[in-house]
């Protein structure tokens, strides 16, 4: 047998071989992607099932998928007008969700980026908020700054500028909310003194002008503020808090009066006996050292109370 018969041969059989082998692997391959389009076609029917589902729950118990439009407002209004914090939000929400319809209850840290997308919102609302230019009498026209300070971002502090229109009361009926007030401008630093905060109030007066007046606490950093602004011919109208102006009264006239420091004996002490009991309830409110006499309404109120429930006398000896 010659050389070339050989490798004819040779090749003819390996041909058989490499035929037979890959048609076993188109076949695979064919049933392979007929099983794959199968499950996809199994997994988009059952999604579409789950939704279908879904929906028909929804249906029968009266209500409908909310869109997240609907859930961003709402998050929105109870931080906003409920004054909650955000996690109280969040966990309301995910309360709520089946009786509301919601999905998926947001997790505290959107409800964070949705607040700050929409100070952003306001913020840059307000550069055009200017109001009306000044008249010889002042507080008739334009926009009222309200200025405070407070800590609430690690240990630094904020400074928050609000406007609020002038003539709010011959506008509105009723005392002024969050719908009526604009934030003009915000900023942290670790400690704020009156050349400081001067120097933030300049910038904003550079952008929309000198405000029909101040509206701030009695604060000795917020006057110096003033004054310097007054030095430099961009001065205003200063208009003190009236609760932080009784509460100075209050204190400079009870603050080292020995009644009112046996009052707040006595309020501690029945703190510490009612707390962690079953009177808890009747337990003091709890009063910031700091402002004691902004809210010191509270504990005089309480104890009206307590004690018109529990005249002296009325109680067993060693009881509670």
């Amino acid at each position: 047998m010659s050389r070339l018969s050989k490798m004819r041969a040779s090749r003819d059989q390996w041909k058989s071989k490499a035929q037979t082998r890959g048609q076993g692997q188109r076949d695979q391959r064919k049933a392979h992607a007929r099983l794959q389009a199968r499950y996809d076609q199994v997994t988009e029917t059952l999604k579409a099932t789950q939704a279908r589902v879904r929906q028909l729950e929804a249906q029968l118990q009266g209500l409908a998928t909310r869109p997240k439009v609907a859930v961003v407002h709402l998050a929105l209004q109870l931080f906003l007008e409920a004054r909650i914090s955000f996690r109280a939000v969040s966990r309301v929400l995910a309360l709520l969700a089946s009786a509301l319809g919601i999905g998926k209850a947001p997790c505290p840290q959107t409800i964070i980026n949705w607040v700050r997308r929409l100070a952003i919102v306001r913020m840059d609302s307000a550069r055009a908020y200017r109001g009306l230019p000044l008249e010889a009498a002042p507080c008739t026209q334009g926009c009222i700054w309200i200025i405070d300070i407070s800590i609430g971002l690690g240990c630094g502090k904020i400074l928050t500028v609000l406007a609020l229109d002038a003539p709010h009361h011959h506008l509105e009926s009723g005392a002024p909310t969050l719908h009526h007030v604009r934030c003009l401008g915000v900023a942290v630093a670790a400690s704020w003194d009156g050349e400081t905060i001067a120097d933030f109030l300049k910038r904003l007066i550079a952008t929309l002008g000198r405000p029909a007046a101040y509206l701030k606490d009695n604060g000795s950093d917020l006057h110096r503020a003033a004054a310097l602004l007054e030095e430099q011919g961009m001065g205003s109208p200063c208009i003190d808090d009236i609760s932080h102006a009784t509460a100075s009264m209050l204190k400079r006239i009870y603050q080292d009066h020995p009644t009112f420091e046996r009052f707040l004996s006595a309020c501690g002490q029945v703190s510490s006996k009612l707390k962690h009991t079953l009177l808890a309830c009747l337990a003091p409110p709890t009063v910031r050292t700091k402002a004691r006499f902004m809210h010191v309404h509270r504990l005089l109120t309480w104890a009206e109370r307590v004690l018109a429930l529990s005249p002296p006398g009325g109680a067993k000896s060693g009881s509670m």
